[in-house]
């Protein structure tokens, strides 16, 4: 069973003039090749994304979902790597979800 994750149990890492930024990282060992429509990525933390739009790209290690202003994307690399790429790197739409 999934439960969508509430932002508010992300952690906030900075606040700006009108931008709210928050982030989750994978834990590390993740085996990333991209996202596909629907596709489940299963996180070492006990979270999962499952992506909303297509892109490849191949990554082996962290992988940190970024929150700006309620927009969420999973972002390849650490979180420090993860602001950097946001929004149009190696970053991807979709829905991260807390596996029970």
């Amino acid at each position: 069973m999934k439960i969508a994750l509430l932002a508010a149990s992300m952690i906030t890492v900075a606040t700006a003039a009108n931008a709210d930024i928050k982030y989750l990282e994978s834990g590390i060992g993740i085996t990333f090749e991209g996202c596909d429509y629907d596709k489940i990525i299963n996180l070492k933390n006990g979270y999962a994304w499952e992506c909303s739009e297509y892109g490849y790209t191949y990554h082996y290690g962290d992988m940190t979902v970024i929150e700006v202003n309620g927009n969420s994307k999973l972002c390849v690399g650490d979180v420090e790597e993860a602001i950097e790429e946001y929004p149009n790197g190696d970053c991807f739409d979709g829905t991260l979800y807390r596996w029970q």
